[in-house]
């Protein structure tokens, strides 16, 4: 029950506490039992959280428990902000900050008297002494309470500090111009190719055949360098507290989902008082908030609804998310993984031990739905290249390497250096990724897998990819913009393999019709389309170094079926140029889209594999 406005004066304050433990006070007010406490007490003891963390983790109390106990103790008053909301005309946008760091919100008015509410009241009763407010109330009020009071009174500001964490001169929200240039020298070298003549087709060819062949190159360099990721020892509660893990997991439009998220993250073998996971919901997404409050999640998951702004993308969800994240450690996963039960512990020892220049931790990824389809399939020997051959290789080759856009994990600390996630970018992961290599960190690989759902069909999984390309070449466009800066902080060998990385790779795929014209024009006539405009000593060339970059990406295949163990897929490894070519189709829209809607997010829906159609018991095997 709330207090009256009087009682909440200026002697409140710790003087005038219940000054027994918590535990106790717990006890005296029938909240508990000493059976129950005695569990509690014995997690406090083994995690160092706070008591009242760990009894909403572990469900054995709810937040108006705990926030009564807590004002008890304090000897301040309760709140309860479903009945009484915060007076909208104290909140002060411009002190969004403050509000945040010291969890503390202005609540109600009496005569001079400004009372706050906090979900922490030892942080708040010294946060207000430290701001010159010493005079002022607090009330306790559940923690789910406070994050959603400061995120409807402050909406408006929490979305654009998320739509704007990242610097503007690091993101591409400030491309502009560049884009459209970009774009228009690509048309024109296309131009070239097929009506400029002798000279204009020297020329786009040329081009082509620079960007394909550095491309094979670096793949091949991969190929001979790179070694499968090893498996870390799991962190075992034995040799200290584990630290706190927020997982953020973005869900639009996944109401379906909703259940299947919950009961793979129930499968982490990680203390429940120790794990922090936030459900990140569109504001205009009822459906999925309704999915949510019908599962009722456990203590340990929290709802977060992200308010209503643009651009309406993950990295914005995730940075909205930040905010209210307990963890030392950030992880992020998508509605339909399946990371291994041991994943946080694998991660926790691992960043305990590296050195201050590792900033996250890549896990692999892979596909439970992999044989469904010749798609699948495809997309099962594509991942297994880039984790088993390919991002070992540009590691020890020493490049800055691309992010994945899950399960991959953050010391918190680099990530708010980085100024988080560029809510702009529809591919945030990989241009994270460099802008980490760019201020000298780097991300470790650690051999424990997340299983994904496969895109199964093919108009979806051509937007997929659409997508990932449009963010390929914002992200290089966005790096390119000061070239001498870029090269100064990567050196030659890290701004080469940026270059390579995102203009070859995106190149390689709109390349591929030109690949197909050779070779069809070549069997069908026995002359190519561009031979008779050519010399052999430019024509050759880059019929060569196209048919060299098949084999080289065949041969990566192979070994990482070999290396995954997945001998029955080897069969499905010479079909790769085909389903490469696919890839074409969506690197033709993503450069359409560059022009007409750079950041619209194109979002995959997941829950449409057949093995969504089993009992859960046998997805989970």
């Amino acid at each position: 029950m709330t207090p009256p406005l009087e009682m909440l004066d200026q002697g409140a304050g710790i003087d005038r506490g219940d000054h027994r433990r918590l535990g106790e006070i717990l006890l005296s007010q029938s909240l508990i039992d000493q059976s129950r406490l005695d569990l509690a007490l014995a997690r406090q003891r083994t995690s160092q959280q706070r008591l009242g963390e760990v009894l909403l983790a572990r469900g054995l109390l709810d937040g108006h428990a705990v926030a009564s106990a807590l004002a008890a103790q304090w000897g301040i008053a309760q709140a309860d902000l479903e009945r009484d909301p915060p007076d909208g005309g104290l909140i002060e946008p411009d002190l969004l900050e403050l509000y945040l760091r010291h969890r503390i919100l202005p609540w109600r008015r009496a005569g001079s008297l400004v009372s706050f509410v906090t979900d922490r009241p030892e942080a708040a009763l010294t946060s207000l002494a430290s701001i010159d407010a010493v005079g002022s109330a607090v009330a306790v009020v559940p923690t789910r309470q406070f994050d959603q009071a400061i995120g409807q009174a402050l909406g408006p500001a929490l979305a654009r500090r998320a739509a704007e964490r990242t610097p503007l001169g690091e993101s591409v929200r400030a491309l502009g111009r560049a884009r459209l240039v970009s774009v228009a020298v690509l048309l024109g070298l296309i131009t070239m190719l097929f009506w400029g003549g002798l000279p204009g087709i020297a020329v786009a060819c040329g081009m082509l055949l620079v960007l394909n062949l550095a491309t094979t190159i670096l793949r091949l360099a991969a190929l001979i360098a790179g070694r499968p990721p090893a498996r870390h020892q799991a962190l075992s509660e034995a040799v200290g507290a584990l630290p706190i893990v927020t997982i953020l997991v973005p869900l639009f439009r996944e109401a379906r989902m909703v259940p299947e998220v919950i009961s793979a993250l129930a499968e982490l073998d990680y203390p429940a008082e120790s794990l922090d996971v936030k459900l990140l919901l569109e504001e205009g997404d009822a459906d999925t908030r309704a999915a949510v409050a019908r599962i009722r999640p456990p203590g340990w998951v929290q709802a977060l609804v992200v308010p209503a702004g643009m651009p309406q993308t993950k990295p914005r969800a995730l940075n909205y998310a930040l905010d209210f994240a307990r963890g030392e450690i950030i992880g992020i996963l998508d509605a339909e993984d399946r990371p291994d039960p041991g994943q946080l512990r694998q991660v926790a020892g691992y960043l305990g031990d590296a050195p201050a220049d590792v900033a996250c931790v890549q896990c692999q990824l892979s596909y439970y739905n992999a044989t469904e389809n010749w798609i699948t399939r495809c997309f099962q020997i594509e991942y297994a290249i880039w984790f088993e051959v390919l991002l070992g290789g540009f590691q020890r080759l020493g490049l800055p390497i691309p992010l994945g856009g899950t399960s991959v994990y953050f010391r918190r600390r680099a990530l708010e250096r980085l100024g988080a996630w560029d809510a702009h970018n529809v591919t945030e992961d990989a241009d994270l990724g460099m802008r980490l290599a760019r201020r000298g960190m780097r991300c470790a690989v650690l051999k424990s897998t997340t299983g994904e759902e496969a895109n199964c069909q093919l108009a979806p999984w051509i937007r997929q990819r659409s997508r990932w390309l449009k963010g390929y070449l914002l992200t290089w466009l966005s790096h390119m913009r000061a070239p001498v800066r870029l090269w100064c902080e990567l050196g030659l060998r890290g701004f080469l393999g940026l270059n390579i990385l995102f203009l070859g790779a995106a190149a390689t795929y709109l390349a591929m019709p030109v690949f197909w014209v050779a070779v069809v024009t070549g069997f069908l006539t026995g002359q190519t389309l561009w031979q008779s405009a050519m010399p052999g000593w430019a024509f050759w060339p880059l019929i060569v170094s196209l048919a060299l970059g098949q084999v080289v990406m065949l041969g990566c295949a192979a070994l990482a079926m070999i290396r995954r163990r997945s001998l029955c897929l080897l069969v499905w490894v010479p079909t790769l140029p085909i389903y490469w070519t696919l890839g074409a189709i969506a690197a033709w829209k993503a450069v359409i889209e560059i022009v007409l809607l750079p950041y619209y997010w194109d979002k995959t829906q997941h829950g449409v594999s057949r093995v969504f159609k089993k009992e859960p018991e046998a997805r989970m095997r």
